[in-house]
């Protein structure tokens, strides 16, 4: 095995008035405790990034920083610590860090957002992003992968286990869920990035999925290759949606409700209020999306005992069980599920960022490869 190296090149973003860098900069020896140092093979972009880059993000984030949130990694060194991490070993590495010594309350998004908090902006500057040909990242933010069965056996690349990364935010909301194969869940919307590998997930692992949409052409990559996932057009008519929706569900219930609404759709959340009316007695709510200041019908919850969670990202644990998933053939990714995945090298970001930008249906994902 090749030596650990000694530097490591970034892509720094700076203002919006001028292009990310290229920079080089010394890597840390030996590796801290905590801390592994890994190669990246595959790293994902976001839809925003771009907008991010000229000045308008998404979530709040301070200059100067290494964007890319997620990536497929190969471990070159680990800190006197680490008891499983091997060097070699192929790992996702997960872009949701929490503080160690504050793991409720101080989270960021790596390389994407520091979430505005003081004690979040001070943990994001401390762990650089994942655009970059090698990286120090938290050891617990690694996941195993096995290599000879993913790659070798199943074929998968390394931009294809990226999808990973989509996937496990997907993941935080089924296993918040709680759900169980036989079940029925609503999944409003169905056709974006996040909504979209909800419905996926559910129904490979077994349920039943109502996926509210304002196009079901939208929905006919997802429906055509599973038959347990069943669209519903909406109209706007909260009561002719219910009474669809409730169509659509094979005992006229539902068990459970996962909503990946955008902030914008707060303007006009009639799918959540058409979905909680068809939800039955115990059911459970996940509120995975982004809206703001939306009513709920109070008195009619409480009468069916029906829980209301939020979820905020995912738990290491989630992601582990995923993978279990995938490595088990229960979850698929690659051209059989349907993923799109178009890779880009790391000079190409600006390229890669434009598609990202408009790459924003169920199944596309842009990844930049070092």
């Amino acid at each position: 095995m090749s030596s650990t190296p000694t530097t490591r090149h970034t892509l720094v973003f700076d203002t919006p008035e001028q292009s990310l860098t290229l920079k080089s900069e010394p890597i840390q020896t030996p590796t801290a405790h905590g801390s592994a140092l890994v190669r990246i093979l595959s790293a994902t972009t976001r839809p925003h990034n771009k907008a991010s880059f000229a000045g308008k993000p998404v979530l709040p984030v301070t200059a100067p920083y290494v964007p890319g949130n997620s990536a497929i990694a190969r471990i070159i060194d680990v800190g006197p610590d680490a008891v499983s991490l091997e060097k070699g070993q192929l790992v996702y590495v997960s872009g949701f860090i929490t503080a160690r010594d504050d793991h409720d309350n101080t989270r960021i998004l790596l390389g994407f957002s520091d979430l505005g908090a003081p004690k979040s902006k001070k943990l994001f500057k401390a762990w650089p992003g994942l655009w970059a040909d090698v990286a120090t990242v938290p050891q617990e933010n690694c996941v195993p992968l096995n290599e000879s069965l993913l790659c070798d056996t199943m074929g998968y690349t390394v931009g294809q286990l990226e999808y990973i990364d989509r996937l496990a935010v997907a993941n935080g909301g089924v296993s918040s869920a709680a759900l169980r194969a036989g079940e029925t869940v609503i999944v409003c919307p169905a056709t974006g990035h996040f909504s979209g590998a909800v419905v996926e997930l559910a129904a490979q692992i077994g349920c039943n999925v109502v996926a509210l949409t304002r196009s079901a052409a939208k929905l006919e990559p997802l429906t055509a290759r599973h038959p347990r996932i069943t669209p519903v057009e909406l109209s706007g008519d909260v009561d002719a949606d219910a009474k669809a929706i409730r169509a659509a569900c094979p005992q006229g219930m539902a068990d459970a409700l996962i909503d990946v609404s955008p902030h914008e759709a707060a303007a006009n959340p009639s799918h959540l209020h058409a979905g909680l009316q068809v939800l039955r007695g115990h059911s459970r709510v996940v509120f995975l999306g982004a809206m703001d200041n939306v009513s709920i019908p109070y008195t009619s919850i409480m009468a069916r005992n029906v829980t209301i969670k939020g979820q905020f990202m995912f738990t290491r644990e989630m992601t582990a069980a995923l993978v279990k998933m995938i490595e088990s053939g229960i979850v698929k990714l690659g051209k059989e599920a349907g993923h799109n995945v178009r890779a880009y090298k790391m000079e190409d970001w600006q390229q890669a960022i434009a598609e990202a930008e408009t790459a924003t249906q169920w199944g596309e994902q842009i990844v930049l490869e070092p």
